[in-house]
This record gives C-alpha cells, sequence and structure tokens, in this order.
C-alpha cells in the first residue's frame, strides 16, 4: 500500500500541499479501512497510481473551474479553461472504459481537435496574409514616391489602415478564442462526468463520512 500510495502522491505535483495531503490521507484510511495491503489489490481496487492521479487532478480542476467568480479575469478563466481541458482529456484516455465508449471520447476529442487546429490555422494565415499585404503597400509607398506623391499616400494610407484594423479587431479575435476554449472546455467535463465514474473509495468515502 505504501509503495502505491507513494508513486499517487509523486503524481500530484500540480496539487497544493494541502490538497495533496488531503487527498493521499483520504485514500490511505480508505485502503487502512478495507484492509487493502498489497499493491495490485490497490491497483484492482483503484486503478493504477497514473489513474486515479489524472482523476484526482481532473476532479480538482473541474471543480476549480467551476469556482471561478465573475471578477475572474478573462485570461484567468482561459488559462484555468486549458488547464481543465488537458487534465480531463488525459484522465479520459487513461480511463478504462469499454470499446464503444472509448471510440466515442476518441472521435469526439479528435473533432474537437480538427475544428481548434482549423480555426487557428484559418486565423492564423489571415493575419499572416494581411500583415504582409500591409508590409508590402507600405515599401511599395516608399518605392514609388518619387514618382507619384499621391500613389504613395495611398499605399501607405491602406497599409496603415490593415494594420490599425488587424489592431481594433484583436480584441474580438481573443474574445473569440476565449469563447471557443470555453465551449471545449463544457464539453470535455461532460464526456468526463458521461464516461469516468466515480470509484469505490468516493463513494464508499461519501458513506463513511455520513456514518460518521
Amino acid at each position: 500500500m505504501l509503495n502505491y500510495l507513494d508513486k499517487f502522491t509523486a503524481l500530484l505535483v500540480q496539487l497544493t500541499d494541502d490538497e495533496r495531503d488531503e487527498v493521499v490521507e483520504f485514500y490511505r484510511e480508505y485502503l487502512l479501512d478495507a484492509n487493502i495491503q498489497e499493491y495490485d489489490d490497490c491497483v484492482a481496487e483503484l486503478g493504477t497510481p497514473k489513474q486515479l492521479a489524472r482523476k484526482v487532478l481532473a476532479d480538482y480542476s473541474i471543480r476549480l473551474n467551476e469556482n471561478l467568480t465573475a471578477e475572474t479575469s478573462k485570461k484567468k478563466r482561459s488559462q484555468t479553461s486549458v488547464r481543465t481541458i488537458w487534465l480531463v482529456v488525459l484522465a479520459l484516455l487513461s480511463t478504462p472504459i469499454t470499446i464503444p465508449a472509448l471510440l466515442v471520447v476518441l472521435f469526439a476529442l479528435f473533432s474537437l481537435a480538427i475544428i481548434v487546429v482549423s480555426i487557428l490555422l484559418t486565423l492564423g494565415a489571415l493575419v499572416i496574409g494581411l500583415t504582409l499585404l500591409a508590409l508590402a503597400l507600405i515599401t511599395a509607398s516608399i518605392g514609388v514616391f518619387s514618382q507619384s506623391i499621391w500613389v504613395a499616400c495611398f499605399y501607405l494610407g491602406v497599409g496603415l489602415a490593415i494594420i490599425g484594423g488587424e489592431l481594433l479587431i484583436a480584441p474580438l479575435v481573443i474574445w473569440l478564442l476565449g469563447l471557443i476554449i470555453q465551449g471545449i472546455s463544457i464539453l470535455t467535463q461532460r464526456l468526463y462526468h458521461r464516461f469516468v465514474k466515480k470509484n469505490r473509495a468516493e463513494r464508499g468515502g461519501r458513506h463513511h463520512a455520513q456514518k460518521r
């Protein structure tokens, strides 16, 4: 049991010391109460240390995401959502579930990945293309300045307008990306709640707490 808990503890580095101690103590008490001592018996009861740790980290991250307030900054919300998505995906991929359920999870995650990559590539290509066009127009304005000041001013004005438009639209793009991240976070959490069930310790833990 000690070897199991030591490996489990080492995988909880993303939690605070108090959170880690609380989680480890909870599972230590459960294993002691159930008289489970051997490593293989611990795995049979709770899964491997990695599987259990990923589930715990996903649970904590989801709870943290749900407890964000209206005063929380957009940057903090996005960072928390990205962290939640990553931990939930890891928990989903390490959960022993049936083949049909696994195929559903993989298909959903693959679809989300395609959507995100497509959006990012489209936005990236658009920004790069417009920026290169603006720089080309500004450069061209310098080249034709001696030939026609009006053409040069036109090229320079259009180039600066494109750059200015990009700067004005940037907050909207950032907001859109934040919205997409939030949506993906909600979808992955729903997948998690659908396919990752509470382990015996969590179910028995609440029962044990009520008895006490």
